[in-house]
Order: C-alpha cells, then structure tokens, then sequence
C-alpha cells in the first residue's frame, strides 16, 4: 500500500473511502433490479454496474454476476474513440453491444454514461445487462454474427438527457418482447443516472474535487496484493493445462500455458482448437474475464475487482482460435465455451495450488424460452438452471450452484407466470457428484410441460454435457448431462419446437471429487 505521504490517504482512510464508493456503485446496481422488466435480469442478477475513471480504467464494481464485472472493461476507451471526451456534456449516455467490447454476445447491452461533478468529467459508469431477446434467430443455429440478432453500433441513447427515440423506435423494432427490452435499457440508463448523483454526493461529503488520488491508491494497494499473492502462492515457471468441451458435433480443446515470473502471470491459449461458424466461439473480452477471474478467485477471493487487480495478469489467445474469433464469428452460445477457460487454467496449477483447487464442477444449462401466449402476446425469457459445484480441499462440492458462473435460479412460480409450462419438478440428481474423500455436488433435473396451443421454441445450452466432470488428486468424475424430449435424447444447443403438452427433461452434470474415495474424512 501506498504510504500516507506518498498517496494522501492512511490505510484507515482508505478502507473507509474504497467501502463507500463500493457503495456508489451498489446503489447504482440496486436501481437496475428495481426498474428493470426482465426475470433474466430482476431474477438471475444477469447484470453488473461499474465505475471507470476518466481514462476507462475499472476502480468499483457491484457484486453481481462474476461475467459482468470480474474484470477490466474497454467498451469505455473504444467508445471514446467516437466520441471523444470533450464532446460529451452532462445528460449524454451511449450505448453498444459489440460484443468484441463488451462481454461477449449481442444480448448483452451495455450503456456507458459520463459522469460529471461541477461541470467537471470525473469518470464513466459503465451499466450492462443480459436481454432476453435481441432479435435473434431461433429456428435454426447462425453461422455468423449477422445472424445473431440487432447489432448497436455506437451511439448516443441519451442525449443532453434527451432520449434518442430513433433508437428506441428502431430497438422495439426488432425485439420479439419491445416493452420488455425498451424497459431493460431504460433500467439501465436509471442506474446510470443513480450512480452519477450518489458520485456527485460521495465527493461532495468527502471533500475530493475528483476520483484521481483515490482510484490511484486502491489500484496502486491492490495490484500489489496481486502481485504479492502470485509470488507467495506460485512458484516462477510454466504450468501447462487442457479440457475439452462440446461444440457442433465438435470436441474443442482447451490448452492453456501458465507463465510465472516475480509476482506477474500470463495465460496463453495457443494451440487451443480454432474457430467453427457455430455460436460457441469467445471473443477475447470475454476468454479474459474468466481467466482473470479464476486466478483472482484462486487467489484473492476477497479483493475487491478493480483495474489494479487485475493489473499483473495478461491474457493470450491467438486470433481466429474460438477463444479468440474473428468478426463477423458467431458467438451467441459463448458461455459454452468460456465458463471452461477456467477448468484448463485450475488443471494448470493443480499441483502448485493443491489446497487451493477445485475439482470440475458441472455447470450450468442456460435454457431460452420464445414464443406467444394465447392472447398473442409474445415472450422472451432465459434462465439458468445449475449443475454441482466440485468439490474442494476439505470442503465437499456444493449441490446446484453454479461455477465458474454465480447467477441466481429462477424461481419456478415465477416461470410458471412468465411463460406457459408447467414444471413437474426440479429436484437434486442424487449421487451425481463424483465420489472422493470429498465428494462433488449434485447437478439437478428440471422437468416441464408446455401448456401453449401454440408453438414454443426452446434451446437449452451446456458447454460440457456428456463429458464428465472430472475430480482431482485421485476423486472421481460426476455424472454427466442430458437433454430429453419425451422420453427421447436431443442435441445439446440446438433450438427444439414444443407443443402443448410435449416435455423437456434437462439434467445438469454432478462435478468431480477430490481426493481418494477410500481414504477417510
């Protein structure tokens, strides 16, 4: 940590401060739950809400989903090189879904608003949301972003605090659910505009005339505890790592090489399997949140997420693997493949960290539902349904929790009043996670029953389905996953029509054990 001289603050101070303008930015997330209109959002906490300095550099986040806020964010730098900082005035908010930008697929929005104090520009809030529909198709499996739904290029959706209604006219447009989505992103210019004002108020009682000193020393203090955690915990060499996962008919392959020296790591994806014309790719944003996010995890688990945190950490992923893709690549189903960059990275440092790994854990089915209630009203709506978190030294694995991923179930009486199915149970599969001296959690089966007369299009997603998640140091793997449609096996991640009465059975993988199973607890 920086001393009192060098940055101005105490350590005193500085906890306090950094406690506060964490509180900024919850306040900032809390208005989104609250006027927001989607269960993917209200529901499954699929958002996150960041605060950047004025060079777009993450100081503050929520607490939300580990895939919108567990690293740093360069949608604010590449939408300054359109509209540059002294063009905007107080009242402006842009918007974009570039997916190379933000976190990785068109239905995720984010609105970037420049944040001002006395006239002054003191830095960005960076609010961002899944839709449940942006206009994609859903009949069939895109073969390129174009296909994916509306594309938003960089524009303002407020101006001078003006709504931008071209925008809005042209979103609802091309929705299936226009009120739905109009009022996702209306939630977030809300959190926006909180964030300023609790910004504003946050300066005003401190006495700082801006965020510079402050955002300094909280990164400067955290990229050191970083810095410090990788040398103390892993030694300096290379560590290399592999899984395979389930594409088109495809296995691809994972292969990550851990490079350590003097409290700095790089994570290079060379040699991992190259991009395919099938949703399943990443973009680079999105492979570097989860890499990032799992050393952080591994390693400082409670440090707040800011640029300095993530300072010492590089990522590598050569351009045209599907961890990398090229425009115009498809890339909708990416949590297929990204929430396992994890699993290659852990494999990796197995044996540096052994008290601090995990075995695999089972994931999670993100489960698209579309189509029009008997009154032809249209509906849109995602949910997660979790898999076995695996099991960890001395702790067994936990049962339906998701990991790498942390959103929230939807409730079932909440799906049933959102969209016509009737769920005839969601219950734990029962010694599905692997056995070991400690075991790995349980996945889940989630049964349902369409009630619409008329068509329903599904496509439920996994990443890993029929690969068992594997355990560690000698645990055993957990069951794998399926996908069922009365009685009858289907494909993973490809879209499937119901009608009433047809039903759908998912069940989510268990996740590996740790340790020999003979050995005692």
């Amino acid at each position: 940590m920086k001393t009192s001289a060098q940055s101005g603050f105490d350590a005193i101070d500085l906890e306090v401060l950094w406690s506060q303008l964490i509180t900024v930015v919850d306040e900032c997330a809390y208005a989104i739950l609250r006027t927001s209109t989607s269960k993917v959002v209200v529901e499954s906490r699929d958002f996150g809400a960041l605060l950047l300095d004025p060079d777009g550099e993450l100081v503050a986040c929520d607490a939300g989903v580990a895939s919108k806020i567990s690293t740093k964010s360069i949608a604010v730098s590449e939408l300054l090189k359109v509209f540059p900082r002294d063009t905007l005035v107080p009242g402006d908010m842009l918007i974009t879904n570039n997916p190379w930008w933000i976190k990785g697929h068109l239905n995720d929005v984010a609105v970037v608003a420049p944040l001002f104090h006395h006239g002054r520009l003191v830095g960005f809030a960076e609010c961002m949301a899944h839709m449940s529909d942006i206009g994609e198709t859903l009949s069939a499996s895109p073969r390129e972003l174009y296909e994916e739904g509306l594309i938003i290029p960089p524009l303002k959706v407020l101006e001078a605090g003006r709504e931008n209604a071209t925008f809005f006219a042209l979103l609802q447009a091309n929705v299936r659910v226009p009120v739905q989505i109009a009022g996702d992103v209306r939630g977030l210019i809300a959190g926006c505009r909180v964030m300023e004002r609790e910004l504003q108020r946050f300066l005003d009682d401190t006495g700082l005339p801006d965020l510079t000193e402050l955002a300094g020393a909280i990164t400067h203090y955290s990229r050191e505890v970083m810095r410090t955690a990788i040398r103390d915990n892993i030694p300096d060499g290379s560590y290399h790592g592999e899984t395979t996962i389930e594409g088109a008919g495809n296995l691809l392959h994972i292969k990550a090489l851990v490079t350590v020296h003097d409290g700095d790591l790089v994570i290079d994806f060379d040699g991992s399997s190259p991009q395919l014309s099938f949703g399943v790719n990443s973009t680079l944003v999105y492979t570097h949140l989860w890499a990032t996010f799992i050393i952080k995890a591994l390693l400082c688990p409670s440090l707040p997420s800011n640029a300095g945190t993530f300072a010492p950490m590089q990522v590598l992923a050569p351009e045209g693997c599907f961890l990398n893709a090229r425009f115009p690549a498809p890339v909708r189903l990416k949590s297929s493949s990204g929430h396992f960059v994890p699993d290659a990275i852990i494999e990796a440092l197995k044996d540096a960290l052994p008290n601090r790994v995990l075995a695999e854990s089972g994931n999670l089915f993100v489960a698209v539902f579309a189509g029009t209630h008997a009154d032809q009203r249209p509906y849109a709506e995602s949910m997660f349904i979790m898999g076995g978190m695996g099991a960890r030294a001395g702790r067994h694995g936990l049962d339906c929790i998701g990991f790498p991923a942390n959103s929230s179930n939807m409730p079932v009486e909440v799906l049933e009043t959102a969209i016509p199915v009737r769920v005839l149970h969601k219950r734990i599969r029962r010694d599905s996670g692997g056995a070991g001296k400690w075991h790995g959690g349980c996945g889940q089966e989630f049964l349902y029953e369409c009630l619409s007369d008329t068509p329903m299009t599904v496509r439920a997603s996994h990443g890993k389905l029929a690969i068992p998640p594997m355990g560690l140091q000698g645990g055993l793997p957990g069951k794998a996953g399926g996908i069922w449609k009365n009685g009858e096996p289907i494909a993973d991640k490809i879209p499937v029509v119901l009608h009433k009465g047809d039903r759908i059975c998912l069940q989510t993988p268990g996740s590996g054990g740790l340790g020999a199973p003979q050995q005692d607890v």
